[in-house]
């Protein structure tokens, strides 16, 4: 494996990154931890701490149809939106079968949502040259922006606000297999109930109007300001 990481081609490279539904979860995410690290090890500064392998594990979880929903709180810095946007990057490159093929990141504020999926698009663009057939030219015309792209291997991903209402978005061409809720409330939010129902309210649209096979993760972070005395 070494050898091969130091002096194979590309394409052996990338087949050692590769996954399908034969291969088990240790195996998927040992190959996640090392194609992190082999292509972006700026996001591995620091040590791993033990719940970022509950993080992947669920994460994966819910990725496989294993589990429907996986619920991610944590403390500010604890890296959840970065390793879920590493893994979605990863699966989009790796999974032979695309087990997804459309992802959504709703956020409170739109311009997270569009960051994180920009962060992506950037990961996929930077990989290209092992992975040229994501982004591959075609004559037909295929959505292909930063914030909201389509895939030449059939895989689509969007940014939108927990904000908006969900229903009209869920008569698009495809339902979305897997949302991922990002930072869904504010300190702001949260002292208000009427907002934080109306917030609810989306989230639950968004959440129903999933495929019949997808799934959600939720991120957002630990509180303990006593965020619920207005109430």
């Amino acid at each position: 494996m070494k050898t091969i990481l130091n002096k194979g081609n590309k394409q052996e490279i990338r087949a050692l990154f590769a996954f399908d539904s034969s291969n088990s979860e240790k195996e998927v995410l040992f190959k996640f931890n090392l194609w992190g690290r082999y292509f972006f090890p700026a996001y591995y500064k620091s040590k791993d701490a033990p719940f970022h392998k509950d993080i992947d594990s669920n994460n994966y979880k819910v990725y496989i149809g294993e589990k429907k929903y996986f619920v991610n709180i944590i403390f500010r810095g604890g890296a959840k939106t970065t390793r879920t946007k590493l893994f979605i990057a990863f699966t989009i490159a790796n999974d032979i079968e695309h087990k997804r093929k459309y992802f959504k990141n709703l956020t409170k504020d739109i311009a997270n949502a569009k960051q994180n999926v920009t962060d992506i698009y950037n990961m996929l663009v930077k990989i290209s040259s092992y992975y040229p057939e994501i982004f591959q030219k075609t004559d037909f015309k295929k959505e292909e922006r930063m914030d909201s792209f389509t895939t030449f291997t059939g895989i689509k991903m969007r940014a939108g606000t927990v904000g908006t209402d969900q229903r009209g978005q869920i008569q698009e061409d495809a339902r979305p297999d897997f949302i991922w809720f990002d930072d869904f409330e504010t300190r702001k939010t949260l002292r208000s109930p009427v907002e934080t129902k109306a917030i609810w309210d989306n989230m639950e649209e968004a959440r129903t109007g999933l495929s019949k096979d997808g799934g959600a993760v939720y991120t957002c972070n630990y509180q303990n300001e006593g965020m619920f005395t207005n109430y």
